[in-house]
């Protein structure tokens, strides 16, 4: 630091003599200017963009999308991987209505999923299912080009299931996500694989269990039969009622000869039984794998679900209120349907093309993200305490 002196004062007395020198005055040492905050300069911000990711798992190559979020440059995201749905569903999942009820207009419901919590700040992947592409442009017109033999074992529920991991895997070594917050969001069969996927990878940290079956199919198929006499009997169609309730009727009855292992082996739906045989399976599993997780699960179901009934939901709630591992949370929303749409109208019977929303419901989308929210930003923390 740099010091200012001043000269030394002479005072001159009588001729006759002179006092003695005057002490010399106090250095003064000016203060230090304050030091200035010199600010990092900003980095650069990224818009919100879809970027295109593939993967490989066995005779497959997956395509997806993972939407990225607006970010700083250099940032890392927290990340949603989606599970389907059962069907041929495309990396969109459009549906078109659910059991019993057109909707005279279709909604991708993934797509719109993943472009709202984009807007929250999360990168959102999804992907063609394994069961939909080329060879049956991803309809439910059958598997034309794969050979039947295949079938149960390509298109087996386990596979699905690898396919979600190696999902996440893609994502995770990506250079914009956080491998630190990682999450599965599944919807329907997707969504009662949550538990399963989060037993085998721990480092995941919540799961969001959308519209999901508690029982296994045989019973949901039971429920389908009832839920679609009724709506086709209200609609003024008895003849198709009868017909969809017995054909669904009579698929239940096939699973519960799967389940006593008494099946002679014909389709079910159009089906191989081992396909039917491996879901059942997983299903059976999944509630007993959710109730020992050390991980937080959301469970979301509608009152207006014609597919996953809201006694589904509320069997999860009784189940997973016996768990004290970690803090679930499970909720059966008013009007929103299993596309995850709300129905304004309340009476079933009375819904006129107005009262069908063509968006996901805005409680879907808070629930979701307060979920995601609480836990990324536990797991930031974390993280900054080690």
């Amino acid at each position: 630091m740099r010091l200012a002196s001043l000269p030394l004062a002479v005072f001159l007395l009588g001729a006759c003599g002179s006092a003695p020198p005057a002490a010399p005055p106090a250095r003064v040492v000016p203060k230090a200017a304050p030091a200035q905050d010199v600010a990092a300069p900003a980095r650069p911000r990224l818009p919100k963009e879809e970027v295109a990711v593939s993967f490989d798992r066995g005779l497959w190559r997956l395509e997806g999308t993972l939407t990225l979020p607006a970010r700083e440059e250099g940032e890392r995201v927290p990340a949603v991987v989606i599970v389907h749905g059962s069907g041929p569903m495309s990396r969109d999942g459009v549906m078109r209505g659910q059991i019993g009820l057109g909707f005279g207009f279709q909604i991708p419901v993934y797509q719109r999923l993943a472009d709202a919590l984009a807007d929250r700040g999360y990168a959102v992947y999804r992907y063609d299912k394994r069961t939909c592409g080329t060879f049956n442009d991803c309809s439910d017109g059958g598997f034309t080009s794969v050979p039947y033999t295949l079938l149960e074992v390509e298109f087996a529920t386990t596979e699905y299931v690898l396919d979600a991991e190696a999902a996440l895997d893609a994502v995770a070594e990506r250079p914009e996500i956080d491998p630190d917050r990682l999450f599965f969001a599944g919807h329907s069969e997707g969504g009662e694989l949550v538990p399963v996927l989060l037993s085998d990878r721990p480092r995941v940290r919540a799961g969001v269990m959308l519209a999901p079956p508690f029982h296994t199919m045989t019973v949901v198929l039971e429920q389908q039969s009832e839920r679609v006499r009724w709506s086709f009997t209200m609609a003024g169609q008895p003849e198709r009622a009868d017909a969809e309730s017995r054909e669904l009727l009579a698929a239940a009855q096939a699973l519960r000869q799967i389940e006593r292992g008494t099946h002679l082996g014909a389709p079910i739906l159009g089906q191989p039984p081992g396909l039917w045989e491996s879901w059942i399976e997983l299903a059976r599993r999944a509630p007993d794998l959710a109730r020992k997780l050390d991980r937080p699960l959301l469970v979301l179901g509608g009152s207006y679900d014609y597919n996953v009934a809201p006694s589904e939901i509320e069997s999860w709630a009784k189940w997973l209120d016996g768990s004290s591992r970690a803090p679930h949370r499970v909720r059966v929303l008013d009007c929103v349907t299993h596309a995850l749409n709300c129905i304004t109208q309340p009476d079933a019977t009375r819904i006129k093309p107005d009262d069908i929303g063509r968006d996901i419901s805005p409680e879907v989308l808070a629930e979701v993200s307060r979920f995601l929210d609480t836990h990324a930003a536990r797991a930031k923390l974390t993280e900054a305490r080690r």
